[in-house]
């Protein structure tokens, strides 16, 4: 049974174009493109600068992407994506039958999956907002001079925001990279380097028991001269606030603590530990991935500067995350990829669309979910 999920996988993408074909108007189904899940519903004429107003030869690109991207929008002003990815829905969703066909093939054959907290299968609503990214919603959200770009730059951003509305961010606080341990290592490297540059903030304060990833970048840190302190945590798991605030000096730069810890499950006093940080002036760093979409959390109620999130703990796709990073008061840090200056600069790299929206979705579905309980 080893190769039911990738059976599934391929019998589900099929079954979702061929639905999707079934919407698009044409002449013949011949005439459709191989991959085409969509058409846009306006037709619009493309032109270069030069022909976008021949008589203005000072128009600049940025003026003909302006006046070429409203032929794509609607009476509103609301840029058209195409309909294939709401085509889908929860209760009829042919990803939805295949995997329940897959489950029945696969009961009596392998073990009850227990382990939920170091990953989790993807939902099947996810799964149908990734599909139509893939093959038919494929431009590069980072290009900005045309529909294909537009439709998968809106698609991310509406992402960006359901994970954002998950932990009470704003939209442009939030980073995406390809999952917690990335977010880690940017946050705890990208504060130390950036403040420890003068020589003034030299100093960091994590617990014991943190995620291997939180303590290897510490040590790499420690090779770079900085200075770690390592609090002990108590019977209960929990570290004890006083040690924790007498820890703290004027050349603290950060402070990393997870809120739920990843091999005993307990749910550090977040609020108390962002309120101490705040009162002395030093960032605090979280690491989130278990603790997002399972319990209740306010970066704002709880002084959080820092977040690392994980999609595939929630539901979501692997190799997709986000790191929160606060914008007033401004977060300075030194990115640690470095490229074409995508995600504010702090994160190069092109995004993957089908997996930012399998994260965005499976945020939204983790928040609804909670909402309700």
């Amino acid at each position: 049974m080893a190769n039911v999920a990738t059976t599934a996988l391929r019998r589900a993408s099929r079954q979702g174009l061929k639905q999707s074909f079934s919407t698009v108007p044409s002449r013949s189904s011949q005439s459709l493109p191989r991959f085409a899940t969509a058409t846009v519903t306006r037709t619009a004429r493309r032109g270069y600068v030069s022909e976008t107003k021949r008589d203005n030869a000072q128009v600049n690109v940025e003026t003909a992407i302006r006046l070429d991207k409203k032929d794509f929008m609607n009476e509103k002003g609301e840029l058209v994506m195409p309909g294939s990815a709401s085509a889908l829905n929860a209760a009829g969703s042919p990803v939805a039958e295949v995997l329940k066909d897959a489950k029945l093939m696969d009961e009596g054959q392998r073990p009850i999956y227990l382990d939920m907290q170091a990953t989790t299968p993807v939902d099947p609503r996810v799964l149908d907002a990734m599909l139509p990214f893939f093959v038919g919603v494929y431009g590069n959200p980072h290009s900005r001079t045309h529909a294909y770009g537009w439709e998968s730059e809106k698609a991310v951003e509406e992402a960006r925001e359901h994970v954002a509305n998950l932990i009470g961010a704003d939209p442009k606080e939030i980073i995406f990279t390809s999952g917690a341990t990335e977010s880690n290592n940017m946050s705890i490297k990208g504060v130390a380097r950036f403040f420890g540059r003068s020589g003034k903030k030299k100093h960091i304060i994590t617990s014991q028991t943190e995620h291997k990833c939180v303590l290897d970048s510490c040590r790499h840190l420690q090779d770079e001269g900085f200075e770690v302190t390592y609090l002990p945590v108590q019977n209960n798991g929990l570290i004890n606030l006083e040690e924790f605030e007498a820890a703290i000096r004027p050349d603290t730069a950060l402070v990393s603590i997870m809120t739920v810890n990843n091999e005993i499950g307990v749910i550090q006093p977040i609020a108390e530990i962002g309120q101490l940080c705040r009162k002395n002036k030093v960032f605090f760093h979280t690491d989130a991935a278990q603790a997002v979409g399972k319990i209740p959390l306010d970066v704002n109620a709880m002084n959080i500067d820092l977040m690392s999130i994980s999609s595939h703990k929630i539901y979501g796709p692997k190799g997709i995350g986000a790191c929160y990073v606060r914008r007033r008061p401004r977060v300075r840090i030194d990115p640690i990829i470095s490229g074409g200056g995508q995600e504010r600069g702090l994160r190069s790299g092109t995004l993957a669309p089908p997996l930012v929206v399998g994260f965005g979705e499976a945020c939204r579905i983790a928040k609804e979910d909670m909402s309700v309980s």
